[in-house]
């Protein structure tokens, strides 16, 4: 009888089924009394560990988009979710979960209480952290308070930036993009482009900056910066020199405004913030890292704990691999990449039956 061979269900391609559209979140949360955030996030350490699907084959069962996230500000109180955010940003130390056991109350006692990195990666990640700015994105504030709105916070941010409390910076074309549109008239059509990114920064950070340096420029540079809370650009033809503009270009208090076409505005400089690159690299690599992991899935959608594992790395016995304490993260705590995707409107969170579940929405 003549061999028959026929093609392993392996080597069949199916095509991805189309991400859905972001769905708007519900704003009509109902206000609730304001809490400590620390002794609300604690409890989430004891909450009951869901079952996650057999694969990521399977499509995720929405169960609504009414979702709680750990750090969900309970108030609307914005320097207390800038606190939230600066105050908790490395794995080992926040108090938003408990996923690795460290000893020690500097941080170098608790980087060395790791088990599972070597001395030389331990050194790294207290060097990169010593150099790293205190900034946050717009982004990530816009996730923790969700449930006031993206506007209501954006006015909010105003009134703390004339007040002199804090200093927001607009990096111009600092984050890359791609957008898939998933209408069905225009299924397929992917448009490529550069996105800027807001930070901020507490003012008493900045200012504690700027005092350091006693270079004439830098002293009429801080003048003029505290004396224009809302400034986000300075023109070179007005204000300052152009030796005054190379002291400060140098210095990493301005950048030149480019449209990435190649065309520089030439007197007109952003107030920037010295090593703000660092930060900006660690949250566009972040971004890359979520969407390719996400990517990887038959229908770009993960659930929390997934996620978390593939953010750790696990070995076969169970155990966290700490990739995420390794470079480019350097324990950068995943609470924060998903706060920024999801308020950039890369990714959208909805509740399943199996917990969390976050998924593309077209814009990586």
């Amino acid at each position: 009888m003549p061999l028959r061979s026929t093609a392993a269900k392996s080597s069949t391609f199916k095509k991805s089924s189309s991400t859905s559209p972001i769905k708007k979140f519900q704003r009509d949360i109902k206000r609730r009394q304001q809490l400590p955030y620390q002794t609300v996030y604690r409890k989430t350490t004891t909450s009951v560990k869901t079952t996650p699907p057999a694969d990521d084959t399977t499509k995720l069962i929405i169960v609504d988009y009414n979702v709680q996230l750990d750090y969900h500000l309970r108030n609307d109180d914005l320097m207390v979710a800038i606190d939230l955010i600066l105050n908790n940003k490395w794995s080992e130390s926040t108090v938003l979960h408990q996923r690795y056991q460290v000893e020690g109350s500097t941080l170098e006692e608790r980087i060395f209480s790791l088990k599972g990195l070597s001395s030389v990666t331990k050194a790294e990640i207290i060097k990169y952290r010593s150099q790293l700015p205190e900034l946050l994105t717009v982004s990530q504030l816009y996730s923790v308070c969700q449930h006031l709105g993206n506007t209501f916070v954006d006015k909010r941010l105003e009134l703390l930036i004339r007040s002199g409390k804090i200093r927001k910076f607009v990096i111009t074309n600092a984050s890359p993009i791609i957008s898939r549109n998933i209408q069905r008239f225009q299924l397929g059509k992917i448009s490529y482009g550069f996105e800027n990114v807001e930070v901020i920064v507490k003012t008493e950070e900045y200012y504690k900056l700027l005092k350091q340096h006693t270079n004439p420029t830098i002293v009429k540079f801080h003048q003029f910066v505290k004396h224009n809370p809302e400034a986000l650009f300075i023109n070179t033809s007005e204000e300052f020199t152009q030796e005054d503009t190379s002291i400060l270009v140098n210095h990493g208090f301005i950048t030149l405004t480019s449209n990435h076409l190649n065309q520089i505005e030439s007197h007109q400089y952003s107030i920037s913030y010295p090593n703000c690159g660092t930060f900006l690299k660690l949250i566009n690599n972040a971004r890359v890292w979520l969407v390719k992991a996400l990517t990887k899935t038959k229908h770009h959608e993960l659930i929390e704990d997934e996620i978390y594992k593939k953010w750790q790395g696990v070995t076969l016995q169970g155990d966290s691999k700490l990739n995420n304490f390794r470079k480019p993260f350097y324990g950068y705590d995943l609470n924060w990449v998903l706060a920024d995707a999801l308020g950039a409107g890369i990714i959208e969170v909805f509740n399943t039956t199996v917990g969390r579940g976050y998924r593309l929405t077209g814009k990586v």
